[in-house]
């Protein structure tokens, strides 16, 4: 003998209408006033977010690719340390002028900090602009409340 779940049945079937298909080709949901838009419903502006979606990833991965190729040169206040980072902040190396190692332990890790502290700031900012301009050509919000390193801000 064989058992058969109710909610198998295929009585429980005909008996309960299935709101997520209508629902996801634009039926409407039950206690909702809202019409559907046509065949299809949102089905197109779904598709218009998912491109758009896409459109952003693939934009986003080229600004990455050329972050990471491009090099942001910080140098100390006396101009004899250069720091070289990538426009992601990834360090490459250092440079040293002529005399700088003569000033001692101290003077060289001074200088070595203010030039990595400058060139990190350039490529923060560059990553900003660019970041920037990639969201007013998506037509997306740009800015907003969180200042410097909160929710997405970028500077104007």
């Amino acid at each position: 003998m064989s058992v058969v779940h109710p909610l198998h049945s295929s009585a429980h079937r005909r008996a309960t209408p299935s709101t997520s298909s209508l629902n996801l080709f634009g039926g409407k949901k039950e206690g909702s006033k809202e019409s559907s838009s046509g065949p299809g419903g949102g089905m197109g502006n779904m598709m218009e977010q998912f491109k758009k979606a896409q459109e952003i990833g693939k934009r986003t991965q080229e600004m990455q690719k050329e972050l990471e190729a491009m090099e942001v040169v910080g140098m100390d206040s006396g101009g004899g340390v250069k720091c070289v980072v990538t426009g992601q902040n990834k360090p490459l190396r250092v440079e040293f002028g002529d005399g700088v190692l003569e000033g001692g332990a101290e003077a060289v890790s001074k200088a070595v900090s203010e030039a990595l502290i400058d060139a990190h700031a350039k490529g923060t900012e560059i990553s900003a602009k660019k970041m920037m301009v990639l969201y007013q050509e998506l037509g997306l919000p740009v800015g907003g409340a969180g200042g410097e390193g909160g929710g997405g801000a970028l500077p104007s």
